[in-house]
């Protein structure tokens, strides 16, 4: 499980923003952000609830007991919602296919074999 702190800083920094912007986002100090993402210090309910919600994220998710994210869709039409729902299901069978592939080293030697990449591609597959 992934702490906290590490969580945080992951969000925050995926959003490029630095601690200083982050911290007054949330109405805290700096150095209560570097406490927090360092692991020395825990936010108290109140600044929890402020980080999930300026992450459009669960508190579950902030503390490891939930990998699935949330995506607002407000103010989107249902064809709108559609499109998204259908990219997100495109990436899903993409990594799982991904990963299957990456599983198996004989794939690589079979596309080497198809001619499709040469060998050089095929190392970094294995």
């Amino acid at each position: 499980m992934i702490e906290l702190g590490t969580r945080i800083k992951a969000l925050r920094t995926a959003r490029r923003m630095t601690q200083a912007e982050f911290a007054e986002r949330i109405n805290v100090t700096k150095s209560a952000v570097s406490a927090y993402e360092n692991g020395s210090r825990l936010p108290s309910y109140d600044v929890l609830i402020k980080i999930a919600r300026l992450f459009k994220v669960s508190t579950d998710n902030l503390l490891g007991y939930s990998e699935k994210s949330a995506v607002d869709v407000t103010g989107l039409t249902q064809k709108q919602i559609n499109v998204i729902q259908d990219v997100i299901i495109t990436y899903k069978r993409h990594n799982l296919l991904y990963r299957k592939m990456m599983d198996d080293d004989s794939v690589a030697d079979r596309l080497v074999a198809m001619g499709l990449i040469d060998e050089d591609e095929a190392d970094w597959m294995k």
